[in-house]
């Protein structure tokens, strides 16, 4: 018989009903149940150390346990944009700030939004908003990044009217906002 651990992602579901500990066990226990698997075969978790996962009575590795006597609880959450944002270039900052520009532009105003929101839906977008950061954490500059280079080209043709100097320079620096998305 192989011995050889491997680190395999089961699923990914959508927790309907919440984010409270019990309700991702239940999500993760339906899931074991309907592809036969004990829950036996759990070893180990590895969470961010959130409420919802690591609360005494009703988090997560709680309801867990009272299945799995013996699984490992690991705290192990490194995220990568995190590393990165601690040491971006001066270039790469100025880029970031253009960004946060443009969606300031965008989103402070409820007229631009709902024209931006119009211009999107004309040009067949998936997306009709632009998110906004939180200068907390670095993952939600991502989240922002990311749908903002997805809209890149509706986001150019709305600056077109409002502000074209904001234009020109998010036009400039394309490259390393590209570079910032991925």
């Amino acid at each position: 018989m192989n011995q050889e651990i491997f680190e395999e992602l089961l699923f990914a579901r959508t927790l309907i009903t919440g984010t409270k500990g019990e309700s991702i066990f239940h999500v993760l226990n339906y899931y074991f149940i309907e592809k036969a698997i004990p829950l036996s075969n759990i070893i180990s978790v590895a969470t961010d150390r959130a409420p919802a996962m690591v609360g005494r009575y009703r988090g997560f590795i709680s309801y867990l346990k009272q299945n799995v006597s013996g699984v490992l609880e690991i705290h192990c959450v490194i995220h990568r944009q995190h590393l990165v944002a601690k040491n971006l270039s001066v270039r790469l900052h100025e880029s970031l700030h253009l960004v946060i520009d443009a969606v300031n532009r965008i989103r402070s105003n409820a007229l631009n939004t709902r024209l931006f929101a119009q211009l999107c839906e004309e040009n067949d977008e998936h997306f009709h908003q632009l998110l906004l950061h939180t200068e907390v954490r670095w993952l939600s500059k991502g989240l922002c990044l990311t749908r903002f280079f997805a809209l890149f080209g509706t986001i150019l043709e709305f600056l077109d009217t409002k502000d074209k100097i904001l234009k020109q320079n998010l036009m400039k620096r394309k490259t390393d906002i590209v570079y910032l998305t991925d």
